[in-house]
């Protein structure tokens, strides 16, 4: 009897038998049952322990991945959800992906230009805009054309809608059969029926999926008749940053004759947080052929290295197949049937025609502020806004009122000046042009806050530094934009740099152009000499607000 259990067959064992010694140890059958089944379980947690052990090592190693604000989540919850399988380097080492969110628009100025590890974080690996169309147009331009040449995963889209006042879109017939053109839309907007709060294509997702479709040739294709309507009908001096504001001012004062240009979500977002007597319904003009198609795609730029793209790119292999399996549910996307029809819809060609087109003609405004932040500026009390404050606190506001009454396509750039600002030079670059959407405004006024709480001992700099950034902006002036420097100062003398206020006016070239605002009692004769050799001017420091109007703004 084995374990209990009889056996019909006799023993094959060979040879003599064992002879039998001493004091045998008998051991019950349940005993030994206990003790194999213990042993087995132990072997099994050995085996799932050494399972888990045999997987990556060492602290996860992360690739920065920009995701656009309406996705970031999701993707994080993705990111979280693969680094749990325990993915793992070529090395052994344990990987996975910190997403980190980035407006799309601040990310495809900085990958075009400098990018701001201050404001965006790290320079990324991958990049996760919320419609395609951010990466056809870096596409579109030969320089940046190699930053997004991987091919993109497809993680869902939102639909273009105008978003309309129930009441407005019943009386226009809008509801119920079929929808308007886009044309019929700016016959409405022509004959004074509705006004059209459009978002800058420049600085919102919705606005520039509506410019993409308002401009459509319907067929895929680009009008440069469409084009020219949709302009005339937006006009330069509507446009808003993004939906967010006509909706909030919508939600405060309902305007049935307001129309706004959106992405569904954000409608149904609006009636769901608001609840309107008059709700808005989104409604998507006939020939819309372009959606805020979500993406993946790893970068190409030169500072994307071949182990980091690689770790990018498992990631959105894990991503593919979690989009595939629908386990990537983003309440704010919907499912695309056909990936590859929905991205031709923004060829980099079609899309860079249509930028290019909308720009002609509309002059923004490039501005470099230089701050004198020299001992005088902290030695001098003015009045501004009704306060006393330093000379230099008081550049510092009018900065900021400057700033705050321009448009949201200006670009805007910060310097201070005074002897050791900068590493061996007299100045430091404090703000790149940056453009002002909501989140490039509040970075601006950010960085002269922080401004106003340095100060130099010494005198100011200013005929080198205005140098410096003459050149500088003269590097940066594009087509359609006027390029300015603001010098704010109490200063009228500079003993520090080599040469005089002449010397300086001469060797300053167009096309950029120089105002000086003098604060205090400063002498005008330098600061006019030195801004009307550009074409510009001196201008007294005001009591209070900016000086946009005394600019050219």
């Amino acid at each position: 009897m084995v374990f209990g259990t009889t056996h019909k067959v006799r023993s094959h064992r060979l040879g003599r038998r064992r002879k039998k010694g001493g004091n045998r140890m008998v051991v019950a059958p349940w005993i030994v049952i206990t003790l194999v089944c213990v042993l087995v379980a132990a072997g099994l947690t050995w085996g799932f322990v050494a399972l888990m052990r045999a997987g990556c090592s060492g602290e996860v190693y992360r690739v920065t991945i920009a995701a656009a604000p309406s996705v970031a989540g999701t993707l994080e919850d993705a990111a979280q959800a693969w680094e749990a399988t325990q993915p793992e380097a070529s090395t052994g080492q344990c990987i996975g992906a910190s997403v980190r969110e980035v407006a799309p628009d601040a990310a495809s100025r900085g990958m075009s230009g400098d990018w701001d590890e201050k404001s965006l974080g790290p320079r990324p690996i991958a990049w996760a805009p919320d419609s395609q169309a951010w990466s056809a147009w870096l596409a579109s331009n030969e320089t940046t054309a190699g930053i997004v040449a991987a091919e993109p995963i497809v993680l869902g889209q939102a639909t273009s809608v105008l978003a309309v006042a129930e009441s407005k879109a019943a009386e226009l017939g809008w509801v119920g059969g079929e929808p308007p053109a886009w044309s019929a839309v700016v016959d409405a907007v022509e004959a004074g029926s509705i006004s059209l709060a459009a978002a800058n294509p420049r600085t919102s997702t919705e606005g520039f999926v509506a410019m993409l479709n308002a401009a459509g040739d319907g067929s895929g294709g680009f009008s440069e008749e469409a084009m020219a309507a949709w302009k005339a009908g937006t006009g330069s001096g509507a446009l808003v940053d993004g939906a967010g504001e006509p909706l909030a001012a919508y939600a405060e004062a309902p305007d049935p004759t307001r129309v706004v240009t959106a992405l569904d979500y954000q409608v149904e977002e609006f009636n769901v947080e608001n609840a309107p007597a008059d709700p808005l319904v989104p409604i998507t003009p006939a020939g819309s052929s372009v959606s805020a198609v979500a993406t993946y795609q790893v970068l190409g730029g030169g500072w994307v290295s071949d182990s980091d793209a690689s770790i990018a790119e498992a990631f959105g292999a894990y991503l593919e197949d979690a989009v595939a399996s629908g386990e990537f549910d983003d309440a704010d996307l919907r499912a695309v049937d056909d990936p590859a029809a929905a991205l031709a819809a923004t060829s980099p060609e079609t899309v860079g025609q249509a930028v290019r087109t909308w720009q002609v003609g509309r002059e923004d405004l490039h501005v470099l502020f230089l701050v004198d932040r020299s001992t005088s500026s902290d030695n001098e009390t003015v009045s501004y806004g009704g306060e006393d404050l330093t000379a230099g606190q008081a550049a510092v506001q009018t900065a900021i009122a400057t700033v705050g009454e321009m448009a949201s396509t200006y670009r805007v750039g910060v310097w201070e000046y005074g002897v050791g600002a900068g590493d061996g030079e007299p100045y430091r670059q404090v703000t790149g042009l940056t453009e002002l959407s909501d989140e490039g405004r509040e970075t601006v006024e950010n960085d002269l806050y922080a401004v106003s709480e340095n100060s130099y001992d010494g005198g100011a700099p200013l005929y080198d530094t205005l140098l410096a950034a003459s050149a500088f902006m003269n590097g940066e002036a594009a087509d359609g934009a006027v390029s300015v420097i603001v010098v704010l100062t109490n200063s009228s003398q500079d003993d520090v740099s080599e040469g005089s206020a002449e010397d300086t006016a001469g060797q300053l070239e167009g096309p950029t152009v120089v105002y000086t605002v003098g604060f205090g009692d400063t002498d005008p004769q330098q600061l006019t000499t030195l801004a009307t050799a550009t074409g510009g001017a001196f201008v007294q420091a005001p009591d209070d607000g900016g000086v946009l109007a005394s600019i050219g703004g």
